[in-house]
């Protein structure tokens, strides 16, 4: 009776599995035409419900089924017409890449909890890699890391040291019994000679080495808005900067999609924008922000104060500042839905971030509607006035230098700010940020968009509080200082090609460890003051996915912020197959690896 009854109980499992609620998702092949027929089919859906899923932005014309409707960002719903099995079928573009595919698919009924749904794709058979034939002819010799050093002799013969030594410059003298001498002019140069030292092929041989950085700023931004990443892992990416002596991470910790550091004064902001769940029936967020494109619900992203002190604290030790990005004015849903909430919780709108009284009609460049701050309310400048204490207040408790706070400034889209004038709009923006920083005694930083189109005063006035503008699309902008990040060499989020398989998007090219390897500063105007990587978060879905679009691609980054003439391209590459890929091997990381 026994083995019955447990044969009773796992056919019932088994029925109830059987007609779950799930996705099906079928990849079209491309026609004369172009495009391609793609088909979602939802299997044993209630009658009534609603089903979310994920998907970036393309024109569609529905041939079948009920109408897909676009929420906000990558968000769409179905509203389920009739009970069991619905298709849509729908003509659009070919799918680029697998990860493109819709994701994220959860069943929606009023009444009960969110449901995920199992989900089976169906791709069309991947094409053969075609291969990269990189180059893997250099003997790699016992001094030789990523960054390359600028001078080494080996053997005990002393080598003539140089004069004016510039910020960062180290020296090692390894006598003929392995043992090292270290001079260095400050506290930069002396940990880059420990790293540098950790790194030569063991044993020690007898050589003498000089080195310094070309650049002073060598910088890494990590978007943890759109896909969060955990402290640990947070610390493992600033443990690969410091082996390559990057010495800024850029953290881009409010966007769109989230608001990732806790602000005590202002709960809202992690309590409800650092949170994700579906919008409600009425397609309302009542309790947390919308889901970001990875669709994940009910989880937490953010870092309270003391994880971001742990975080800042560990950089600082091996010589990375952190630099905070809270971008604005447009790219602030999640501050402005976090302070909707505030004012319905208090009653309060002296930190009001958008006029309810606002018509503007926009798209943004990743389809949101309602995300940019209105800038010509106090209360936008009152929030950001608690917003800077509190950031600086952590950094001033830790013990961390705070060298600017980032403003971000990009992509406000066309449309916003309806009725009032566009350049007035910048004006009033630029300045009241400039009011708080001049307050408060600290730096700003941007995207290059914050730089154009200002009033002489303005720019002057920008021009004494600015630590760096990010030139992220045009050439450079003369009388600025310059961090170098062009999107077509320093995007890490791009994929590594065309293929199938790879993850990434594609807008400004594809990018690799080559391309990242042939940026060249001196193309650039203005006061290149340095470079940075960036690794946008929106087709990151794990931190497998975090370190295969990092390495190797990152190192021709990190390797032009320390020489800025490197040539060869066969010596680099060899260096980071023999030395770095069997290190990140050991510690389980993904990498794309050299193809034969």
């Amino acid at each position: 009776m026994k083995h019955k009854a447990i044969l009773i109980v796992l056919l019932l499992a088994f029925a109830a599995c059987k007609h779950a609620p799930t996705a099906e998702w079928i990849e079209g092949p491309t026609e004369s035409d172009g495009r391609a027929f793609q088909t979602l089919i939802l299997h044993n859906v209630p009658e009534g419900s609603r089903v979310w899923f994920q998907e970036l932005f393309d024109g569609k014309t529905i041939v079948e089924g009920p109408e897909m409707n676009h929420y906000q960002g990558t968000s769409w719903y179905i509203d389920i017409p009739h009970p069991g099995n619905v298709t849509l079928k729908y003509y659009g573009r070919p799918l680029p890449r697998q990860r493109w595919a819709p994701e994220a698919f959860i069943l929606q009924q009023k009444g009960k909890p969110d449901l995920p749904l199992e989900t089976t794709y169906h791709f069309l058979e991947l094409p053969p890699q075609n291969p990269t034939h990189e180059v893997c002819t250099y003997e790699v010799q016992p001094a030789d890391i990523i960054p390359q050093i600028k001078h080494i002799q080996y053997g005990s013969e002393p080598m003539v040291p140089t004069d004016n030594h510039p910020h960062g410059w180290y020296r090692i003298d390894i006598d003929a019994d392995g043992n090292p001498t270290i001079e260095a002019d400050d506290e930069d140069g002396a940990f880059y000679a420990q790293v540098t030292l950790g790194k030569l092929a063991k044993p020690l041989q007898p050589m003498t080495l000089e080195d310094w950085p070309d650049h002073s700023y060598r910088g890494f931004m990590l978007d943890v808005a759109r896909d969060f990443r955990s402290v640990d892992e947070v610390l493992q990416i600033i443990d690969l900067m410091a082996s390559w002596k990057m010495n800024t991470l850029h953290f881009h910790i409010a966007d769109d999609e989230s608001w990732c550091l806790e602000i005590k004064e202002l709960p809202e902001l992690t309590e409800f924008s650092g949170r994700h769940a579906l919008p409600d029936w009425d397609l309302k967020e009542a309790q947390a922000l919308k889901p970001t494109i990875n669709g994940r619900i009910g989880n937490v992203t953010f870092y309270t104060a003391e994880e971001y002190q742990q975080i800042i604290q560990y950089a600082w030790d091996r010589r990375i500042q952190v630099i905070p990005e809270f971008d604005t004015p447009g790219h602030s849903r999640a501050s402005i839905k976090a302070m909707q909430a505030y004012e319905r919780r208090t009653g309060d709108s002296s930190f009001r971030l958008q006029d309810p009284a606002d018509t503007s009609h926009y798209w943004s460049a990743q389809d949101f509607t309602d995300n940019v701050l209105s800038v010509d309310l106090p209360s936008v400048y009152r929030f950001y006035n608690v917003v800077f204490d509190e950031v600086i207040r952590l950094h001033h408790e830790a013990n961390v230098p705070l060298p600017a706070i980032h403003i971000g400034g990009d992509e406000v889209p066309n449309g916003a700010w309806a009725g009032k004038d566009r350049h007035e709009m910048k004006e009033l923006f630029i300045n009241g940020m400039l009011d708080l920083a001049e307050q408060k005694d600290i730096r700003l930083a941007g995207w290059e968009d914050i730089a154009r189109g200002l009033e002489p005063e303005t720019e002057a006035r920008l021009k004494r509080s600015l630590y760096f503008i990010n030139v992220w699309n045009t050439k450079g902008i003369e009388g600025f200082p310059v961090v170098l990040s062009p999107a077509a060499y320093t995007y890490l989020d791009l994929a590594y090609s065309d293929h199938p398989s790879e993850i990434g998007l594609h807008w400004a090219g594809y990018v690799d460890e080559r391309k990242t390897f042939e940026l060249q500063p001196k193309d650039y105007e203005g006061d290149i003051i340095g470079v940075e990587a960036a690794l946008w978060s929106s087709q990151l879905r794990s931190f497998d996915d975090v370190t295969y679009q990092m390495l190797p691609k990152a190192l021709g980054v990190a390797e032009r912020g320390w020489n800025n003439s490197t040539s060869d391209f066969n010596k680099f590459y060899s260096i980071i197959v023999n030395r770095e890929m069997p290190v990140w091997e050991e510690k389980g990381f993904s990498i794309k690896g050299p193809t034969k």
